[in-house]
């Protein structure tokens, strides 16, 4: 939470949770931090390989590998490099994902009309 609380974000309200398939199959796209992290999402939740991004994959900063470092248990300077990697790819995930689809756009397009 330093880390993130030092670039403006408060997270103290978060909790993590176990991945579930419910939450696998309810995702267009899962991020993760390495390869292994991949092949268990395909093993142990049948999710579809295209599916899955291994974050590294999209950071721009090349040379920097394909897997992100866990920084669980690690020192606060792993825990900055994670960060700043994922925060990297987040970044280029939200220049070339299209916009989230307002639900309520297809509303009225049923053909129906009112008077």
């Amino acid at each position: 939470m330093t880390i993130a609380s030092r670039r403006g974000l408060d997270l103290s309200a978060h909790r993590s949770r176990l991945l579930t398939r419910a939450m696998v199959n309810g995702a267009d796209l899962v991020l993760v931090m390495d390869a292994r992290q991949a092949d268990q999402l395909v093993r142990a939740f049948g999710c579809a390989s295209e599916r899955i991004v291994i974050a590294g994959d999209i950071d721009p900063v090349s040379g920097a590998g394909r897997a992100i470092r866990d920084p669980w248990r690690r020192s606060l300077a792993v825990f900055e490099s994670s960060y700043a990697r994922l925060d990297r790819c987040a970044a280029v995930l939200a220049r070339t994902l299209p916009p989230p689809r307002d639900p309520r756009a297809n509303r009225g397009s049923s053909g129906a009309t009112s008077t």
